[in-house]
């Protein structure tokens, strides 16, 4: 946004203080300082001369010879305008002037010419060899004739001088999103009262007379997308030039001059931030809603294009059409011209979250809607409004009819109480409490009372969404009295940094996927239905945090699983040659499962850890290694769980058992088992198992693939952090002794372990390990052949071949028990 000093002197004394202090000061505070530019005339040395007569060009029928006179003397200039008349006052660039080239838009410097055979002493000028065309002086094309415009110039005159190009500097400034009061010259003027400690002069026009009106009525249709809608009604408008100090103060702003009354609508709006429209008031029907379009709607709008509506887009109708794009652009059909007398001058507000998708759904974007979406002063609209008609009646002539409103413009007061030990606790220095209070008035916020300890202010309706809390008023406090006043403080204490139990499981996890043969990935966290219905993958419809405005459906949501994103790595590399394929990721996935408030986003998110396998990893050419098939799977995850000491909180269950086989299509059924974590509630936390032959198939696969995951932050919540201890080494030896039965071939490694372990006294078993799994040939079907190595260790003395007898008899009976169809073999 350009701000002009002279403008902003206006409100605030700004007279002894350099401008590029005022630069400073307003960066420093948060407001950033883009640029700054003085204000010159793009011509030098050019005069007003008139035009004592005009002949014809000797060797032209279109040139002229125009005589003039400086005051001084006179002088022949070769001219092809076809404006000029005898009498008029001109601007005149002598040799040695400066003006600017029509083509380029460049400066140049006039030299001694011959035209068709005759010398000119120099050349009259247009408005845009000066530089001002954006001023709109006159309609027709050609010289640029002052005397229309200053009836008083004289001869000889400085034409600088003459068209007011004062003394005066831009200031280019780049509010931030959450500060829509600083896209205004009051509110920047505000910020600069506040850094300065000046006073601010603002005065609001007030209108003591009734304003209804019975003529003319206005409705919210939708009260999300308006607060408050008013319709001012001025009859006998004039169209004509706007002043020339308000030209200059929109050219200065970076906004064209249009006319008298399109010129104080921008002009209002650069002054309070406060956007505002004028209908044709013949062009409308005596109503106007605000509403959202109906879904295909048209509205053909300013710049003659037809534009297609959505609900998102925010509309303004008469009874039986759209005449405008609420808070973004006008309607053709309404739209205001040299023939319009009457004139209905919107003020509304429209809320931020509507107008900047009602401006997405429409494809514009205007000064307008960049304020409203930041957020405008509710309370500063009606004044706007005021202070625009006020303009309109004393330059264009305009007689008040009346005005018609809808909706509230006052917002409920928000009270924030200030305790001064704060400041000094939370900013690390001392501002006086005077001083505070005088920062915060400065600001616009009011004292309601207050002690020694603490004050209590009412925050100002601009920045009612910006400053909520107390944390708030102590952030405007330290950057209006200075971030570089706050002296740099080392902590008192010095702390070494902890590594957390869930980061050091993490690092484990790194650690042992990649001692696996498993290679690291990182997929994107957004996916698309498409990519899960290629992997028969169902998801929470409810539950998806869907993206607002998706690059494509591709990425249209945040994934709940992480397996859809591994398999399609592994089917990218497979068909580009890569056919081993062993990876893993660590990743989050997204689950909505609560409405967003401020304390909560709502939504779940979830560490996991995801892998998949194809072919073998060791691709020698003269060694065979193992073939990878489920067990290799799960020899990978039980070494996971064994390192991080939670294998006894670990069981496994069949796959087809679980709910999971109703949802996970993608996996094999009876080559598949779902981890359990044990404890009061046993919870699944993860599975792991071969891909379904079909999607293989479907993926053209010619090789079986194995897929995994596991919940992270259920192992990490089930890890212990213990304290190593030493511990001697045992003196005495370790005693093995293998046994051997047939067995139901349901009965599960797990189960006989723990009958194994019962079997033998507690301080001497070390364990129990399976080295032999046997079906085919001598072994009844239905039944299976397995071989266990019990391990046993006193540490206090040798175990003699009787304790270990009595063990193993013990073992034996405490089978046999257990399992009634069982044979011991020798």
């Amino acid at each position: 946004m350009q701000v002009s000093i002279n403008w902003l002197n206006e409100f605030v004394d700004l007279s002894n203080i350099e401008v590029e202090q005022i630069a400073h000061e307003l960066t420093m505070s948060g407001l950033e300082v883009e640029g700054i530019e003085e204000v010159q005339p793009k011509f030098t040395n050019i005069k007003t001369v008139k035009i004592e007569k005009i002949d014809a060009h000797p060797n032209s029928e279109r040139l002229h010879l125009v005589t003039i006179n400086d005051g001084k003397e006179n002088k022949t200039v070769v001219c092809g305008a076809q404006n000029i008349q005898e009498g008029q006052i001109v601007p005149y660039a002598s040799v040695g002037s400066q003006v600017l080239d029509r083509k380029t838009g460049e400066m140049f410097t006039l030299t001694p010419a011959v035209i068709r055979g005759v010398t000119s002493h120099g050349m009259l000028c247009s408005a845009d060899e000066l530089g001002v065309s954006e001023r709109n002086y006159q309609e027709e094309d050609g010289i640029l004739i002052l005397n229309r415009i200053f009836p008083n110039v004289g001869l000889g005159e400085d034409v600088k001088d003459v068209l007011g190009f004062e003394k005066d500097t831009i200031i280019d400034v780049a509010p931030t999103a959450n500060r829509g009061d600083q896209m205004s010259v009051i509110g920047i003027a505000r910020e600069l009262s506040a850094l300065f400690n000046t006073p601010l002069k603002v005065n609001n026009v007030e209108y003591t007379k009734d304003l209804s009106t019975k003529d003319f009525e206005v409705e919210i249709k939708d009260e999300d997308v308006c607060k408050y809608y008013s319709i001012a009604v001025l009859k006998n408008i004039k169209i004509k030039p706007s002043p020339d100090w308000m030209q200059k103060r929109l050219l200065a702003s970076g906004v064209r001059a249009i006319n008298n009354v399109v010129d104080i609508t921008n002009y209002v709006m650069l002054e309070y931030g406060c956007p505002l429209h004028a209908f044709d008031y013949d062009k409308l029907d005596g109503y106007l809603c605000v509403r959202r379009a109906k879904e295909g709607e048209k509205l053909v709008t300013l710049d003659e294009v037809e534009r297609t509506l959505t609900t998102d887009t925010v509309l303004i109708a008469t009874k039986t059409e759209g005449v405008c794009l609420g808070g973004v652009f006008g309607g053709a059909n309404s739209e205001i011209d040299d023939k319009t007398t009457s004139i209905a001058l919107e003020a509304a507000y429209f809320t931020p979250a509507t107008n900047r998708k009602s401006a997405r759904s429409a494809g514009y974007r205007s000064e307008a809607s960049a304020r409203f979406e930041r957020g405008i002063d509710i309370e500063a609209v009606k004044p706007a409004q005021l202070r625009a008609m006020q303009l309109l009646v004393e330059y264009a002539d305009a007689e008040v009819a009346g005005m018609a409103e809808a909706g509230e413009n006052v917002l409920p007061p928000t009270e924030i109480t200030l305790r001064y030990n704060q400041i000094k606790r939370i900013l690390g220095c001392e501002i006086s409490a005077d001083k505070c209070i005088n920062i915060l008035e400065n600001l616009g916020f009011k004292k309601l009372g207050g002690n020694d300890a603490a004050a209590k202010f009412a925050v100002p309706s601009f920045r009612a969404y910006d400053v909520t809390r107390e944390i708030d008023l102590i952030e405007e406090i330290a950057r209006i009295n200075g971030y570089d006043k706050i002296s740099p403080t080392l902590p008192n204490k010095s702390q070494m940094p902890e590594i957390t139990i869930g980061e050091k499981v993490i690092k484990r996890v790194h650690e042992l996927m990649l001692s696996a043969g498993l290679n690291e990935i990182q997929t994107s966290s957004l996916i698309g239905k498409s990519l899960l219905d290629k992997f028969k993958m169902s998801y929470n419809e409810e539950g998806a945090v869907r993206v607002a405005n998706p690059a494509s459906e591709e990425y249209s949501m945040l994934r709940q699983t992480l397996a859809a994103s591994v398999l399609n790595c592994m089917k990218y590399n497979f068909d580009n040659g890569q056919k081993n394929f062993w990876a893993y990721e660590i990743g989050r996935t997204y689950l909505k499962v609560a409405e967003a408030d401020e304390k909560s986003s709502g939504v779940k998110e979830t560490l996991v850890l995801e892998g998949v396998l194809t072919g073998e990893i060791q691709n020698s050419k003269w060694q065979t290694s193992s073939k990878l098939d489920f067990y290799k799977v799960k020899g990978i995850l039980e070494n996971l769980f064994e390192d991080l000491e939670i294998t006894r909180r670990i069981k496994l269950v069949p796959f087809e058992n679980s709910p999971l086989a109703q949802t996970h299509k993608v996996f094999h059924p009876y080559r598949t088992a779902v981890i359990m974590l044990l404890g009061k509630q046993p919870q699944p936390i993860g599975y792991f198992g071969q891909i379904h032959p079909t999607v293989e198939d479907k993926l053209k696969l010619n090789q079986e693939a194995f897929l995994f995951k596991v919940d992270l932050d259920a192992v990490i919540a089930a890890v212990k952090e213990n304290v190593p201890r030493f511990k001697h080494l045992p003196q005495y030896p370790e005693v093995r002794r293998d046994i051997a039965f047939i067995i139901n071939d349901t009965v599960s490694c797990d189960d006989i372990q723990k009958v194994i372990k019962s079997g033998v006294k507690q301080n001497i078993f070390k364990g129990s390990d399976i080295f032999d799994v046997y079906q085919g040939e001598h072994v009844e079907e239905g039944f299976k052949s397995v071989a266990f190595r019990i391990r046993m260790q006193d540490e206090n003395a040798t175990l003699t071949d009787e304790i270990i007898d009595q063990q193993m008899t013990s073992v034996r009976e405490k089978l046999q028990k257990a399992y009634a169809q069982i044979s011991f073999r020798e």
